[in-house]
């Protein structure tokens, strides 16, 4: 059962009509325009809540030419991924093997069991400490393709914190430049491993991959760390931090909605619509005075 919100009387769910059948007064339309400007209102604080969220949007992806940069930046690191850092071969009778130490080479190597083989080659054998060496390098440029995975993730999703997000992705920087030292030297120590071996299956060398992956993190490094000093250039809308501060107060239960004003918040926007409202009604009232003049002067002449 629904209560009529005039008499506060319960009305029949039989009942159909769009009067209470109690105090005779329309439901439907009844304190329609209470209602009318509360929801007005609610929208104009909702409103700005949108508002602020895409200027925060636009500064941080677009709002500046470091902002622009650094969307073309965050791919650098993994990108990097791709060029090797070492190489190394796997020699045994009617089988030879070239494995890359890159981002598509461990796919590679995982897909078609190169990895397990490693693995193996671990557990024993002349080689055993060639294998560990390599093992050991690899997981180093694992480490590196995850800080350039995490760079990548984090300015995508840096609208989270705006303001937080570039030292966050500094730091993400440093770490990425020091695990691509530290594979760097997992790879140069790999080849004097293999070479002092007992074993001939395995042999490798360095590749140049590892100064592209330094170069991507030192740009992604700088770009964040201008635009944490610089901060974002943020434009808001006239009224909008007003209206998010109303908002909050309003969620607190500081403020009753009812008692704000409408508009809220007064701006250039809202004068200029109130303006054009009181225009339109002067010339509804004017041309409902001249129809009255003229049908009153048709009378007169009859």
């Amino acid at each position: 059962m629904t209560v009529c919100p005039k008499c506060n009387k319960k009305i029949p769910f039989y009942h159909i009509g769009q009067l209470c059948p109690h105090c005779k007064v329309n439901i439907r339309f009844y304190s329609f325009d209470k209602d009318f400007y509360h929801d007005a209102k609610k929208a104009e604080l909702s409103l700005a809540k949108i508002n602020i969220f895409i200027a925060h949007l636009k500064a941080n992806y677009i709002g500046s030419k470091l902002a622009i940069i650094r969307l073309f930046a965050m791919i650098l690191p993994a990108v990097s991924l791709l060029v090797p850092f070492a190489y190394a071969n796997i020699s045994q009778p009617f089988f030879n093997y070239k494995f890359d130490l890159s981002a598509l080479g461990v796919f590679n190597a995982f897909s078609d069991g190169t990895l397990n083989y490693i693995f193996t080659m671990t557990s024993g054998g002349p080689d055993r400490t060639a294998f560990l060496a390599l093992l050991l390098a690899i997981a180093c440029f694992a480490a590196v393709a995850l800080f350039a995975a995490l760079v990548l993730l984090l300015t995508i999703l840096s609208i989270i914190n705006i303001k937080k997000m570039p030292k966050v992705l500094c730091f993400l920087s440093i770490f990425g430049i020091i695990a691509t030292a530290v594979a760097l030297v997992m790879c140069l120590r790999f080849p004097r491993v293999a070479g002092q071996a007992d074993g001939v299956i395995l042999s490798g060398g360095i590749s140049f991959g590892y100064i592209l992956t330094f170069v991507s993190f030192t740009v992604t490094f700088i770009i964040n760390a201008l635009l944490s000093k610089k901060g974002l250039n943020i434009v808001y809308k006239e009224g909008d931090l007003e209206r998010k501060e109303i908002a909050a107060k309003v969620k607190k239960g500081e403020i009753r909605i009812d008692d704000l004003p409408q508009p809220i918040v007064e701006t250039k926007e809202t004068r200029l619509i109130d303006e054009e409202i009181k225009t339109q009604q002067e010339l509804y009232r004017k041309k409902e005075k001249e129809s009255f003049v003229q049908g009153g002067g048709g009378d007169e002449k009859a």
